[in-house]
């Protein structure tokens, strides 16, 4: 006799069979333990709480880098005006100092 594969309807028993046997187990199982359920939902609740906890430190952590990039960007921009500022007191000085020695020049060929 040759090997012959399960058709439609024997994997369609086994299947059901497969369910009832699941489904005897779910009811021969104890019912569960209200100790045991209150420890689960406290240690849910322990885990929320720590959850926003972290959540909370996280927002902090950025808004504080945030203040820290605004203030980086503010000190960055008035070392820039400092400089624009010193460079054009500079040339002022340069051009004070060109337009003397010019008059003075003046000065000496007359």
């Amino acid at each position: 006799m040759a090997f012959k594969l399960p058709d439609f309807n024997d994997r369609a028993k086994a299947a059901a069979e497969a369910r009832k046997a699941k489904l005897d187990k779910f009811k021969a199982a104890p019912p569960p333990d209200e100790e045991a359920l209150a420890a689960r939902a406290r240690a849910a609740q322990k885990r929320a709480e720590r959850e926003e906890q972290r959540k909370l430190e996280r927002a902090e952590r950025a808004r504080l880098a945030e203040e820290a990039r605004i203030a980086k960007e503010a000190e960055a921009l008035e070392r820039s005006k400092q400089a624009k500022l010193e460079a054009i007191a500079r040339e002022a000085a340069q051009k004070a100092a060109r337009d003397a020695r010019y008059a003075a020049r003046k000065s000496k060929v007359r």
